[in-house]
């Protein structure tokens, strides 16, 4: 959640992201809801609203993460954390493949798979937006 995140901070975190979800790339622009600042690692482990603990996220991605840091990986069985925008590069984690996020790393996989990537309805708004011409 984004309570108690100055104006001016959240601008930041905004403009830093190009006002798309850091996540799961949607621009905010073509998003129902606003995007807001989430706290990588949570306040409620230890996280800060700092600049380099936020990140911005749209409501689906926000709230499917909730507060966790990370999941189990569905191919090692290990403890993994989530894929970390402000430290990590979402190509060397993720690809855009037709409508789906395709994840091939542990930390792209735990995040596709908590985050809900690739839920039905999530594929199917990523299809129309691409035919419409907005997201690709």
């Amino acid at each position: 959640m984004s309570a108690n995140i100055s104006a001016a901070l959240r601008r930041l975190v905004y403009d830093r992201a190009g006002g798309c979800c850091e996540y799961c790339l949607i621009p905010e622009a073509l998003s129902l809801h606003r995007h807001e600042p989430d706290h990588i690692v949570p306040r409620q482990h230890g996280g800060v609203s700092e600049p380099g603990n936020l990140a911005l996220a749209c409501m689906r991605c926000n709230r499917h993460k909730g507060p966790n840091v990370g999941s189990f990986d569905p191919i090692t069985g290990r403890l993994t954390p989530f894929f970390n925008p402000r430290t990590q590069s979402w190509i060397e984690h993720f690809v855009l493949m037709g409508d789906n996020i395709k994840p091939f790393s542990a930390e792209g996989r735990v995040t596709a798979s908590i985050m809900r990537f690739n839920d039905s309805e999530r594929v199917a708004e990523r299809r129309l937006l691409r035919e419409s011409g907005f997201f690709d």
